[in-house]
């Protein structure tokens, strides 16, 4: 998981699509991005002629992937490409804050800014006003990246709510869709023999003899759990025992809890994500209170949170069965890319894969608003659990 910066002031980057330069970044983003940057040396797709007809028929159409690799976004684009949707994307405001030439090259493809802790009006409105115009919106509801290909962390509410809304705009007949995307990688099997070098730079990176003639399997658990162990003692003191999943909830429950009680608890965030979410916000609003600043210790005090809070979300994006439950090589890359992310800032693709990309029936979201079995009470907490169980099957699938 990338430690990004999110103690900047916020700015909404609205689209702007600019239809002169899109050709051109299409094809960068399927020869350079695709192909060269992330590896992808083919594109397995399926169900995308259905949801082709409906954005022709100018409906609301909004389409939720999951969310495990930094590639995502750039294959949706080329799957609009390739059926000649014009496809909008909501992104995380991080994203556009990496420099002015990469936030206009996103505004231009129909991407716009998202503040993923706190209530963005400005992307919301946005959102609901693409779909009421027709324009087919791509949003990731599990909002960060995870990197276990095969599991859904928690959905948020929001993209289900964002649809509730829209369909309550549409008129002439026009009717709202939420289409379950679901996305795999699967890796040529050459890149299991890169694993024992990428080990070997990983261990070294933290100060240990790389162990080469070790399993490989033994290794990266015994890579992650002395990972964790650092982490514990950099915020607990000390290392904890015990079994692997119980030690990473613990951490990130631990971290949490110690911060809510300096900065209090939100009562509707349930999950890890949520409270991540709900602290992040108060602390960079106390972060960039222009009438009070927060200086010295106070405002190192304030990072030092923000610090903690990642650390959390990291313990949380670590599943501890996910390679002792069946260590194939798909999930040997992806836990051993996490690492790499999570100690030099981005993974490696070292050989070519395979994209898996499956859209599953449209779900009608009109019909069920028509027919009482969504209100606008409830429905958004209904429709994120069938949205769930869908992707959980289309992932099952691919």
């Amino acid at each position: 998981m990338r430690r990004l910066r999110n103690d900047l002031p916020y700015t909404f980057r609205p689209p702007k699509v600019r239809w002169w330069v899109r050709p051109f970044l299409q094809w960068a983003n399927r020869r350079l991005l695709l192909e060269k940057k992330y590896r992808i040396g083919s594109i397995d797709e399926r169900g995308f002629g259905k949801v082709k007809e409906l954005v022709d028929a100018g409906d609301a159409v909004l389409l939720a992937p999951n969310h495990a690799d930094h590639s995502d976004p750039h294959l949706m684009m080329e799957i609009g490409s390739r059926h000649r949707m014009p496809l909008h994307f909501m992104g995380a405001r991080e994203i556009f804050e990496v420099s002015s030439r990469a936030s206009w090259a996103l505004q231009s493809m129909g991407v716009f800014s998202v503040d993923r802790d706190g209530p963005d009006l400005s992307a919301i409105k946005t959102a609901i006003g693409l779909l009421a115009d027709g324009v087919p919106l791509v949003v990731y509801p599990e909002g960060e990246i995870y990197h276990h290909h095969e599991r859904l962390d928690p959905l948020h509410e929001g993209v289900a709510s964002i649809l509730l809304k829209a369909a309550g705009r549409l008129s002439d007949g026009r009717k709202a869709w939420l289409v379950p995307v679901g996305m795999r990688f699967h890796h040529d099997p050459a890149v299991e023999s890169t694993f024992v070098g990428r080990l070997n730079r990983l261990e070294d990176r933290i100060g240990w003899t790389p162990r080469p003639s070790m399993p490989t399997r033994d290794r990266t658990i015994r890579l992650g759990t002395g990972l964790l162990g650092l982490k514990e003692i950099e915020f607990l003191g000390e290392a904890i025992r015990g079994e692997l999943q119980d030690r990473l909830c613990g951490l990130c429950e631990r971290l949490l809890g110690e911060v809510e009680e300096r900065h209090g608890r939100d009562p509707k965030a349930g999950t890890p994500p949520e409270r991540v979410r709900a602290l992040r916000y108060r602390l960079r609003r106390r972060l960039l209170d222009e009438k009070e600043p927060a200086l010295g210790e106070a405002r190192a005090a304030l990072l030092d949170d923000l610090d903690r809070v990642f650390t959390a979300l990291q313990a949380h994006s670590y599943v501890g069965d996910y390679l002792l439950a069946e260590p194939t090589v798909d999930r040997h890359a992806e836990t051993i890319m996490k690492l790499e992310e999570d100690l030099f800032g981005f993974p490696t693709y070292p050989t070519e894969r395979r994209a898996a990309v499956a859209a599953d029936d449209p779900i009608c979201v009109s019909d069920l608003i028509e027919s009482g079995e969504l209100t606008k009470k409830e429905g958004a907490g209904v429709l994120t659990g069938v949205l769930e169980k869908r992707l959980t099957r289309l992932l099952a699938s691919l």
